[in-house]
């Protein structure tokens, strides 16, 4: 079939993989520009480092017999080139490898993580300490404070112990922060298993990422209460790279990162439109049913009721525990009053999918099984077919890296 006027698009997913279809120009609503990964990312991370915000050099923060806590946040993207930077610093006062912990939160997902030592010098690998925290662990618990209201915090008795404690994580946009930070790293994930389950809960889809949001106010405390001073925020970019970072007095580089990625991942639109394709592409975790939970919110927020979401990923990952419930329910809408009873860890990307099952028509592209997608209320498709499918109706929208944005109708 010929279009007219048609024009070809073509957008990355998963692997680097490229998704390709024409269209009648004359139909595109719009389409985002993702940040592109940094050109030269470890230099970016040493000068930030060597002229940080708001903050004088990290290299003057820490002093020789300094026992120093890394709170790294799970999957940050450049975790190692980042970790290799700060430890040429710290080389620099005379800080022993032994005397460094790398601290990673703890999580209610059991996925692997990558040592993010691996671009260090072997004698600092093999002496530097590398520990995921164990919420589970009452040995490892030490009291920290009351909050302002009144909830006592405990930390990991590393960070309590340090003299430094230093946090890095990739900023985003997240369902009950609102905006996730470095300072994420640190509270609930290196608390106990009470303070977690608290912080569990469903996604306010009815905020805007700015709007104030508890948890996050209780983050700040919690980093203002340990006296964290440095704060290293990794901005993140297509294919799983990160874009770039920003390092220094934490409040400001908090501020500055949310900016910049109010900037480059919100998707504002005029109106819904009738078709929203979002593409997937491979983070520092891989491919996760996490990400098309943020993928299908964005999707949802921008498709017209009863239109198109098509979904390009090349997820290949079982279903965690959430997602039984809209394989055992009748319709989508059925699976979200058992899934906020039961509350299970994948709470939020499992309502999502029956949120936007329940709004639009969801097409995946994945690795996945048909009988499995279908299923979880979706409509399994080739590439080809997909592409098929969108060379023909309404309004379009096209989103690359979906899973870093945030979408809503002006």
């Amino acid at each position: 079939m010929v279009v007219p006027h048609a024009t070809t698009q073509s957008l990355r997913y998963g692997d680097g993989q490229q998704f390709e279809f024409e269209m009648d120009s004359s139909r595109l609503a719009g389409r985002n520009h993702p940040s592109k990964p940094a050109a030269d990312f470890g230099s970016t991370v040493r000068k930030q480092l060597a002229e940080p915000l708001d903050f004088p050099p990290l290299e003057l923060a820490v002093v020789s017999g300094d026992r120093v806590v890394i709170a790294l946040d799970r999957h940050t993207p450049g975790a190692a080139e980042i970790i290799a930077a700060v430890w040429s610093v710290f080389t620099k006062r005379s800080i022993k490898p032994a005397d460094v912990t790398i601290l990673q939160p703890a999580s209610w997902k059991f996925d692997q993580l990558p040592d993010p030592r691996v671009a260090l010098p072997k004698s600092a690998r093999d002496a530097m300490h590398w520990t995921i925290h164990d919420a589970t662990d009452k040995k490892r618990e030490r009291f920290l404070a009351n909050s302002a209201n009144g909830e006592r915090i405990y930390l990991d008795c590393e960070v309590i112990d340090a003299d430094f404690v230093l946090p890095i994580g990739a900023v985003g946009f997240d369902p009950l922060l609102g905006f996730r930070s470095a300072s994420s790293a640190i509270f609930p994930g290196l608390s106990n298993i009470d303070s977690m389950a608290k912080a569990r809960g469903q996604d306010h889809s009815e905020l805007r990422p700015e709007d104030d949001r508890p948890l996050r106010q209780l983050q700040d405390e919690v980093a203002w209460l340990l006296g964290v001073q440095f704060g290293i925020q990794v901005l993140p970019g297509i294919g799983g790279q990160p874009a770039g970072v920003i390092g220094g007095a934490l409040e400001a580089t908090t501020s500055a990162a949310r900016d910049w990625l109010k900037q480059n991942w919100f998707v504002e639109q005029p109106q819904r439109c009738e078709i929203v394709v979002a593409a997937v592409d491979a983070d520092a975790a891989g491919t996760s049913w996490d990400q098309l939970g943020v993928a299908l919110q964005t999707a949802r927020n921008l498709v017209q009721r009863g239109g198109k979401i098509v979904l390009l990923t090349n997820l290949s990952a079982e279903p965690t525990e959430g997602f039984r419930y809209l394989q055992q329910c009748e319709s989508p809408r059925e699976a979200l009053k058992p899934l906020r009873l039961e509350s299970p860890p994948d709470l939020i990307p499992a309502s999502r999918l029956a949120s936007a099952a329940d709004w639009a028509t969801v097409y995946l592209v994945s690795g996945l099984n048909s009988d499995l997608v279908e299923s979880l209320c979706m409509t399994p498709l080739a590439s080809a077919e997909a592409a098929k499918l969108l060379g023909r109706g309404g309004s379009c929208l096209l989103l690359e890296s979906a899973q870093h944005t945030f979408g809503y109708v002006a």
